[in-house]
């Protein structure tokens, strides 16, 4: 329990993001990769019992977390529908064209093959002048500090290689704007926020080496021995608040379907 007290974050950059873009009250909502549930129970509270999230993923396990997360919050107005999106979209072939306002989704796009055909062909569920807004990160230009902090770097770099080795666009948030405008989309807005390390709003580098060691590891990154020595000495490193360290950049990218 105390483990998973302390993975807990503040997903209020990503609610900013949806907010900005247009998501709101009594909005009928497709999610795209909704893994644990924290963009859908943000996406679920912005458009509020009067509006509607359809959640998809293909993690089954993933999804069973972000059903049980929901339910603790009282939240009941989220349909979750398995989806493998490099498969078909049969799964939402019950679903009208046409019958959502919009269509979100957070650090997904960065892992599907292709990312244009999947937006074109989930942009039929979207009403005309619809909204779609993703959030991705860009892994190009962190970590940003102006002081050493080998550890921090240490991490940074197996966290890079894990992504790189699990065929992810590292360069994604860059690539947004282009993605949405091929995918045969309106292109409205670019926005980034940079994440820095110690500042509660994320998970702190030592959670995420300990959230994302089996991953670390099956990719053959480091060995445990290695990630335990990083993850002692960043938890052995005391916060200090002159000290800024740029750990990620957040983009968020929205279009609406002509």
């Amino acid at each position: 329990m105390e483990r998973n007290e302390k993975l807990k974050r503040d997903n209020s950059m990503t609610q900013r993001f949806l907010k900005d873009a247009g998501i709101q009250e009594g909005m009928r909502v497709l999610e795209l990769g909704c893994g644990g549930g924290e963009v859908t129970q943000v996406i679920a509270e912005l458009v509020g019992a009067s509006g509607n999230v359809v959640a998809l993923d293909r993690n089954l396990e993933a999804m069973k977390v972000a059903e049980d997360r929901l339910r603790e919050q009282g939240i009941k107005h989220v349909q979750f529908i398995p989806l493998d999106f490099t498969e078909g979209l049969s799964s939402l072939s019950h679903l009208p064209y046409e019958s959502f306002d919009a269509l979100a989704g957070r650090r997904v796009l960065m892992y599907l093959p292709t990312p244009i055909e999947t937006l074109r062909r989930l942009s039929r569920w979207i009403k005309s002048g619809g909204l779609v807004v993703f959030e991705e990160i860009d892994s190009t230009m962190v970590p940003g500090r102006t002081s050493a902090m080998p550890a921090h770097d240490r991490a940074m770099d197996l966290l890079r290689k894990m992504i790189e080795a699990e065929g992810a666009n590292t360069s994604m948030g860059f690539d947004l704007p282009s993605t949405l405008i091929q995918a045969g989309l309106k292109f409205e807005r670019v926005s980034a926020e940079v994440v820095f390390e110690g500042q509660g709003t994320q998970y702190s580098l030592s959670q995420l080496l300990n959230l994302l060691q089996s991953r670390i590891i099956s990719a053959g990154i480091a060995t445990e021995t290695e990630l335990t020595s990083i993850i002692s000495e960043l938890d052995n490193t005391p916060y200090n608040p002159k000290v800024v360290y740029a750990s990620a950049i957040n983009f968020c990218a929205w279009a609406y379907k002509f």
